[in-house]
């Protein structure tokens, strides 16, 4: 199912920019290759892009970027990992014979967070209060669909020439619902009644979260054209 999805989007790209270059006509004199680097909400990253003709520029982008802390809800001490990480491929189509971009394209989404807490006194989980002793360890995972559509809009200064210039985009990553996945090491986890809690657990989690599903995607960089 993955694999066909990821296919369809990815041919559409393909077929978008075909049909956009036969409408465009010229097609640049120079190379149209350029390098970048970015920074923003996706995380740290680089890209390369060609620009086909006047009006379509094709990308592909990698980011990542790692962050780890400590927080304490609700009487129970985690420890947060958080990893950002995508790889995309996009389609630009430049309007008003200028830098101002629409985008389109899809990631790779491997954006995710990892938790593991330790009880401090009791906690309520579901509709019930249970003890550090009876949950032991709790940990818990975050995670999105692995392939994210993308829609936004940008710039890329210094088309038609060659150098540096600036870049920035500012869009949304569909990434979907997140995956919340709760488990309890403690004797509790195989009572009678508890994942049914947890469960409970689970779920309220998600919905609380439910808007990262539309992720900004907003960045800003320095490219180099040749």
């Amino acid at each position: 199912m993955r694999m066909r999805y990821s296919k369809t989007v990815f041919g559409g790209l393909l077929a978008c920019a075909f049909v956009v270059t036969g409408l465009t006509g010229t097609a640049r004199a120079q190379s149209g290759v350029s390098v970048g680097v970015t920074a923003g909400s996706p995380g740290i990253g680089a890209e390369i892009g060609f620009d086909v003709s006047d009006m379509l520029g094709l990308r592909a982008m990698a980011a990542y970027f790692p962050y780890s802390r400590t927080f304490t809800p609700d009487n129970v001490s985690y420890d947060g990992d958080l990893k950002l990480m995508s790889y995309g491929a996009v389609a630009d189509l430049y309007l008003f014979d200028s830098g101002f971009r629409l985008t389109g394209g899809a990631y790779l989404n491997r954006n995710r967070l990892d938790m593991k807490g330790t009880p401090n006194g009791a906690v309520t989980i579901g509709s019930t209060a249970y003890t550090p002793a009876q949950i032991g360890t709790l940990t818990g995972r975050v995670s999105f669909r692995d392939i994210a559509p993308y829609a936004g809009l940008g710039y890329a200064g210094g088309r038609g020439g060659s150098g540096f210039a600036f870049t920035a985009d500012a869009g949304v990553m569909f990434q979907g619902g997140p995956r919340v996945a709760l488990a309890a090491s403690g004797p509790i986890a195989a009572a009678p009644g508890f994942a049914a809690n947890l469960e409970q657990e689970r779920q309220k989690i998600a919905s609380d979260i439910d808007w990262l599903r539309f992720y900004p995607a907003v960045k800003v960089g320095v490219l180099y054209r040749f």
